[in-house]
């Protein structure tokens, strides 16, 4: 008999559609643990660093110039012998360090997890529900304006448009895979039509009746 899996929510969203709230919402109400920040945190803790290193780092592949950059910081001629060189982590050993935090804290139980790749790094290692959150623009737009400080409309703009292609070219180096691409996900939510409340119910009765149906086993996922 193949063992039962623990089950997980993973939720992918775009900046400002409201993805990391409704997981907290759902996380809360069907008291499940909620992974976001807290897998950045043990990911410092693993690479001996803080947050503020690493926070702008997260999600996102680097480009070529800034890796380029990068390599020269600790050999131009005005660089000062004196100072302590700055770490360098690389994408690959942050994604890494990130996603063996992802599967140890997925090991303790049920949770929702936001971002990282999720429905990716647990693919036949759990049940999951993979939902996909998204939202027009001016939605977004309005959100980022409201909880993340954007100045203006077009400073919102500049921070949804580099936020979806840093997140569309993670996702790509991590799972080969389109970020957009509905065949990864069980159910994609427009979050300006549905809203939280349905939102949140629509996961919650969807969960609880893939959770209540049958037991995953290897290679199986919960739809």
């Amino acid at each position: 008999m193949n063992p039962v899996m623990p089950f997980h929510i993973t939720i992918s969203r775009q900046l400002g559609s409201g993805g990391s709230e409704l997981g907290e919402r759902i996380a809360r109400r069907m008291k499940f643990a909620f992974m976001d920040r807290q897998i950045l945190d043990h990911a410092c803790q693993e690479l001996g660093m803080n947050e503020e290193e690493l926070g702008c780092r997260e999600e996102r592949i680097q480009g070529f110039w800034t890796r380029m950059l990068e390599s020269f910081a600790t050999g131009c001629p005005e660089y000062m012998p004196s100072l302590p060189p700055p770490r360098i982590i690389s994408d690959k050993t942050l994604i890494d360090a990130e996603q063996r935090v992802l599967l140890r804290l997925a090991a303790r139980g049920p949770s929702v997890i936001v971002g990282r790749g999720g429905f990716h790094a647990l693919q036949g290692q759990a049940c999951l529900l993979n939902v996909f959150v998204h939202a027009p623009r001016d939605f977004r737009i309005r959100r980022m304006i409201r909880y993340y400080g954007a100045a203006d409309e077009r400073a919102a703009e500049e921070m949804i448009d580099r936020s979806d292609a840093d997140r569309e070219r993670y996702i790509a180096h991590l799972s080969g895979c389109s970020w957009y691409d509905v065949r990864q996900y069980h159910l994609a939510i427009d979050m300006a039509i549905v809203g939280f409340d349905a939102a949140e119910q629509i996961i919650v009765s969807l969960a609880e009746r893939l959770r209540a149906g049958r037991p995953c086993g290897p290679g199986h996922d919960a739809a």
